[in-house]
């Protein structure tokens, strides 16, 4: 079985954790974190040792085994790629057994694709994304370091690298994202945005009313 690292110790971290020990070729032997976390991090999770990436280095070289990075944050996560990638390793990715793909899928490294995921053929995705409960039309494209989550992509849309969509959002058919956009939750995108663009809702108030207020049936209306 071949062995994999870790790169995180949040509940991403044990979401991946979970997704690749027990639906994978793969076997986690450790978790990893930057030197500066040592101090406030758990010695152990899951029973694997979590250390510094200098004593990854040494413990489980690159001719070893592979990593996954399971940080959320696009930003944080295309630092570490860079980082992993300039000491020699090499990446895993996942794509669950219990997603619904296409054999033509195109895939970057280190890409993680949850069991909610439904995607069309002829996609393509870059490096280090992760897609969470996404459903991605035909002909669209991904690229690097973006997250999408809870997501629905009409056909041939185009998303820049390091973009964010977050739950419920969208985009019709035909349309490019461009990089560094971060997307809101409901958000349904039908033209072309700009790169660094913030697309988001506003708020709406809530009412908030008790259940035991709510009359469902009058018990005084007449009936035939």
């Amino acid at each position: 079985m071949k062995q994999i690292v870790i790169y995180g110790v949040g509940k991403m971290a044990e979401f991946i954790y979970y997704s690749f020990q027990y639906d994978s070729e793969y076997e986690v032997v450790a978790f990893c974190i930057d030197d500066h976390y040592l101090a406030v991090s758990p010695n152990t999770q899951f029973g694997r040792p979590v250390l510094g990436f200098s004593d990854i280095q040494e413990q489980f070289p690159p001719n070893s085994c592979l990593m996954h990075l399971a940080v959320g944050r696009n930003d944080a996560r295309e630092i570490i790629f860079k980082k992993v990638l300039e000491a020699g390793y090499g990446f895993a990715n996942y794509i669950c057994s219990k997603a619904n793909v296409w054999p033509d899928l195109v895939t970057g490294q280190n890409v993680f694709i949850d069991q909610a995921c439904v995607f069309h053929p002829y996609v393509k995705i870059g490096d280090n994304s992760m897609f969470i409960a996404a459903r991605i039309g035909h002909h669209c494209s991904v690229g690097s370091h973006s997250l999408l989550s809870g997501v629905s992509l009409a056909g041939n849309v185009s998303i820049g690298d390091n973009c964010f969509m977050g739950i419920n959002s969208g985009a019709k058919e035909n349309v490019r994202i461009g990089d560094h956009n971060t997307i809101g939750a409901g958000c349904f995108i039908t033209k072309n945005t700009e790169n660094g663009t913030l697309i988001y809702q506003a708020k709406t108030v809530q009412k908030i009313v008790k259940s035991k207020n709510i009359v469902l049936f009058n018990n005084t209306q007449k009936t035939d």
